[in-house]
């Protein structure tokens, strides 16, 4: 039985597969896992819900998309779940982006002072948004992820993902500012 070839959809990293596979997803799956769920033992506890789903599924594999689309679609599912099922606490992005957060040496101190407290404000913000709103913001902002790409893991259109996107700005300017969503329009 011959592999695909390099390159393909259905690559799933070779050395001793589900292996490979968490050292590579894992820490991506917590990070968003935190992002979304504000909670560094909820985001622990779906990392390891994500990685026994995709383990009991991983032979079940089809290769339609990435296997990074396909561990991710998994992990939104689980998380949709938990946010419906557990309340939201507010977020400390140092506990998620620890090394990130710390000033150098020679830098400002007062003004990495400020990043941390916007980072963690924000943060705080996103926690409160839906599930989806949630995952779609932080897929495309801070994971680098398209439209298309973010389609595929939530299971809509990519029309969707955009109105996902303008709907997770907009309250995440009303939860910043404290205005109404109307007013934003008013600035």
């Amino acid at each position: 039985m011959t592999s695909p070839p390099a390159g393909t959809s259905r690559d799933v990293p070779a050395e001793s597969g589900f292996r490979a596979i968490f050292r590579e997803f894992a820490p991506r799956i917590y990070q968003q896992a935190f992002r979304v769920l504000g909670d560094a033992d909820e985001a622990a506890e779906a990392v390891q819900e994500v990685f026994l789903k995709v383990h009991r599924s991983l032979d079940t594999f089809r290769g339609e998309s990435s296997i990074a689309t396909w561990i991710y679609r998994i992990a939104f599912n689980t998380l949709a779940t938990y946010g419906r099922k557990k309340s939201r606490r507010p977020v400390s992005l140092t506990e998620a982006d620890d090394l990130q957060s710390l000033p150098d040496v020679d830098g400002d101190v007062e003004a990495a002072y400020e990043r941390k407290e916007s980072h963690e404000r924000l943060a705080r913000c996103i926690a409160r948004l839906s599930p989806r709103e949630a995952v779609a913001i932080t897929l495309f902002y801070m994971d680098g992820r398209d439209y298309k790409e973010i389609a595929s893991i939530l299971g809509t259109s990519v029309g969707s993902v955009g109105l996902l996107l303008h709907r997770g700005r907009e309250h995440l300017h009303v939860l910043l500012t404290g205005k109404k969503e109307g007013s934003a329009h008013d600035l």
